[in-house]
């Protein structure tokens, strides 16, 4: 039957158009690139400890946003490569899946995938926070030297994508087109 095809594709996400209009942000200081939807908002807000968060959102994503942010944090000197936080296994489980338990609360989450490419650790994970949705994650972790700090040492970049999971489906063709577009370059 034509016409339930047709009606059953009317539907379905558009992941050609998801995927195809994206626009690259690149950051100098950091030395990294990757694309994101041409629709969404920057906006960079300062954290009570002088630090600075620049996120990326979608307007149309009403009040459980879709979003990516990344941040950076100095570390210590002696930390010269993302090895020195230990393997990816190792840095899933102790920055990403649940600490809540040690402090009493309990975050139920679930790790998809850890993987090292590309020199930076990728996350794929699905968690409940409190009093939020189910919400789904993509995270890379990188190190970059410098990092805009004034410091000899390196800084700890964190970029984060995330998506209520009841919309993860809809927009997983867009998160991977920007997990994959991820990249260093010399500033």
């Amino acid at each position: 039957n034509t016409a339930a095809v047709v009606s059953a594709a009317a539907f379905l996400p558009n992941t050609a158009a998801l995927a195809a209009d994206l626009t690259t942000y690149q950051n100098q200081v950091l030395g990294f690139q990757i694309a994101y939807p041409s629709g969404w908002e920057k906006s960079v807000q300062q954290l009570p400890d002088r630090r600075t968060i620049t996120l990326f959102i979608d307007p149309t994503s009403g009040e459980d946003k879709t979003l990516m942010f990344y941040a950076k944090t100095p570390i210590r000197d002696d930390f010269t490569s993302l090895g020195s936080f230990g393997s990816v296994e190792e840095v899933a489980q102790s920055t990403i899946l649940p600490k809540g338990e040690l402090q009493g609360e309990a975050t139920p989450s679930k790790m998809l995938s850890a993987e090292s490419k590309k020199s930076a650790y990728y996350f794929d994970y699905v968690a409940t926070p409190e009093n939020q949705p189910e919400t789904h994650y993509r995270v890379i972790f990188s190190l970059v030297q410098g990092g805009g700090t004034g410091a000899a040492g390196a800084v700890l970049m964190t970029l984060t994508i995330q998506t209520p999971e009841s919309r993860y489906a809809e927009m997983k063709p867009m998160f991977d087109k920007m997990v994959d577009s991820y990249g260093k370059f010399q500033a």
